[in-house]
């Protein structure tokens, strides 16, 4: 086995094919946002280990009859677990909007009370109706002079 292949470590996920977690909002949609986050996967790897190998050799010690031991470092696959940190895309409603159902929907601090929420905090008002939250009556009289 090379030195070069004694450091190179060998990352085998456990769980090679994770389900990737998404969400059901549409990228495309433009009140959708998304952002990248962190994971820790458990892995198993495996990596040089080193061990003293004891050998015999030719020597000049005749009390051991010309035997003499010698001791190197030889290196055996060996596994150990660890983590890995991964990263995935996630999506979620821009701010000022909340999720409903697959779409990302304004959200409107005061309710609508005559109107819809078409943007965050921003109504529009049926005909005759006005203010922030279109709570207030419009007067349809003409003062004349």
């Amino acid at each position: 086995m090379s030195s070069q292949g004694h450091s190179t470590l060998t990352l085998a996920v456990a769980l090679c094919f994770l389900p990737c977690i998404t969400s059901s909002l549409n990228l495309e949609d433009p009140n959708v946002c998304s952002h990248w986050e962190s994971y820790s996967v458990t892995v198993q790897e495996s990596y040089a280990h080193p061990f003293d190998q004891i050998y015999y050799t030719s020597c000049t010690d005749i009390l051991n009859w010309f035997k003499c031991t010698r001791h190197r470092v030889s290196y055996r696959i060996a596994y150990r677990r660890g983590t890995k940190t991964m990263y995935r895309r996630k999506s979620q409603c821009c701010p000022g909007f909340n999720e409903n159902g697959e779409i990302c929907a304004p959200h409107c601090a005061e309710s609508c009370v005559h109107g819809r929420c078409i943007a965050p905090n921003t109504c529009q008002c049926e005909p005759g109706w006005g203010g922030s939250n279109c709570s207030s009556g419009k007067s349809s009289s003409c003062c004349c002079l």
